[in-house]
């Protein structure tokens, strides 16, 4: 109990370290920013619910209409890319939003890679305490340093604030698919029934882990870049409001 204890902590070394950085090293230094990073870093905790919500309906979907008896490969990618990844990037982005439409004074696109960034690490902290019940201590040590979720609420951010900055939605919508897309293969690697095609098939969770780890290095690089880039720490024009039907 020790070890995974001890294991459980040093796990979470690397998401103190992704928000003391963005909290404290960006252009801003007020203690308004501040609070904007540690709301966006619990709600993403919060967001939690919205996956119970989401997944629970969607593995009740899948069982009563789509695969009934069914638990073959095609179940697992479901469940995986569906029920796991599409409802959970669904709920950080939906909490994410909700964080920007309820935030009073102006951000900048940095602001909203932040807090995007901060929403997936909230989420990421809570699911892996309750990982902490289930998995090993090695694993529970790679989740930590991997941090995929931070690493993917960057992709996700970057995306949203570029299609602030340029006003093209689809931008946005693809911002949305690949860290939807990347988690869920990473999970369907990681599947009892995928490893049974065989030994190779661990090279599908290796790669995307080692892609997780470049992904964080290019966002410590990235926002040590940006924030002396007025592109993103300008204050960004009010959203247009959604025209009437």
């Amino acid at each position: 109990m020790a070890v995974l204890i001890i294991a459980f902590l040093a796990s979470l070394i690397p998401a103190a370290i992704i928000y003391f950085w963005l909290r404290n090293h960006m252009f801003r230094q007020d203690q308004e920013y501040k609070t904007f990073c540690r709301s966006s870093l619990f709600k993403g905790m919060l967001s939690t619910f919205l996956v119970i919500l989401f997944s629970g309906s969607l593995s009740l979907l899948g069982n009563a209409v789509l695969f009934r008896e069914s638990r073959g490969l095609l179940y697992t990618a479901y469940r995986t890319f569906i029920v796991l990844a599409l409802a959970e990037e669904a709920a950080k982005y939906i909490t994410f939003r909700k964080i920007l439409k309820k935030t009073e004074s102006p951000y900048s696109a940095l602001d909203m890679i932040s807090s995007m960034v901060l929403v997936a690490l909230g989420f990421e902290i809570l699911e892996s305490g309750v990982y902490a019940l289930t998995t090993s201590p090695g694993q529970m040590l790679v989740r930590g340093v991997t941090a995929m979720h931070a690493g993917y609420g960057f992709i996700m951010g970057w995306f949203m604030a570029k299609s602030r900055l340029t006003g093209k939605k689809s931008q946005a919508i693809i911002g949305f698919l690949i860290p939807a897309l990347l988690h869920g293969a990473y999970d369907f690697g990681l599947s009892d029934e995928f490893a049974q095609l065989g030994d190779a098939t661990a090279i599908l969770s290796v790669t995307l882990a080692a892609l997780a780890l470049v992904t964080l290095i290019w966002m410590f690089l990235f926002t040590r870049k940006a924030r002396t880039n007025p592109v993103y720490t300008d204050c960004l024009p009010a959203e247009e409001p959604a025209p009437d039907n």
